[in-house]
């Protein structure tokens, strides 16, 4: 039976076809179409994030605020690190005043961040029971000095008053970043003297 051109035609084109149709199959198997890709670049609104402008402007808000509101709060923090050196200083008048009382030599202790009134008896330091340490204030660090230096090593940092009346001359200082510094200085004559730093 021969087949007639037409019929040769029709074969032929229908081969191509389909030739056509599986070449597109196999690459689509691999590459996204144009709408598959289209949605997958396409963020719904649930999707949505923020943008950089938006954050830089709550950045900026925030700025604001932290700005206004620091001066504040530094008062505050200073008269918190002036109010612990006062503290000091009574208890530093009162161990020479029950100095002179008793007629016993007192110190001030410096230990485990904490000043602790102490008397000489009994060829022993002891701390007085009755009066309460006063512990450093949070968020500041302290630099404490004494005049003459100890000339030991592992010798805690005190401050003595004998009961003639002679003290030992030092210096407290508090030191808070970003604040400054509040000191309390004397030199064993009684008087003491605040000074703020920045």
């Amino acid at each position: 039976m021969k087949t007639t051109p037409n019929r040769l035609y029709v074969v032929k084109n229908l081969l191509k076809t389909h030739l056509l149709a599986c070449k597109l199959a196999f690459f689509r198997g691999f590459l996204p179409s144009l709408s598959d890709s289209h949605h997958v670049f396409r963020q719904s609104p649930k999707q949505r994030g923020f943008t950089l402008i938006e954050l830089l402007v709550v950045i900026v808000i925030i700025a604001i605020v932290w700005v206004s509101v620091l001066p504040m709060m530094q008062p505050d923090q200073q008269r918190q690190g002036r109010d612990w050196l006062n503290q000091a200083q009574s208890l530093l008048s009162l161990s020479c005043d029950l100095s002179a009382q008793t007629l016993q030599t007192h110190r001030l202790l410096w230990q485990n961040n904490q000043l602790i009134v102490q008397v000489y008896a009994q060829r022993n330091w002891q701390s007085l029971n009755d009066i309460d340490p006063l512990t450093l204030v949070g968020g500041w660090d302290i630099k404490l000095s004494m005049q003459p230096p100890s000339t030991k090593k592992d010798e805690p940092i005190t401050w003595l008053c004998r009961p003639d009346g002679e003290q030992t001359a030092g210096k407290m200082q508090l030191i808070r970043e970003g604040l400054g510094s509040v000191s309390l200085t004397w030199q064993g004559d009684g008087r003491y003297v605040q000074a703020t730093g920045l």
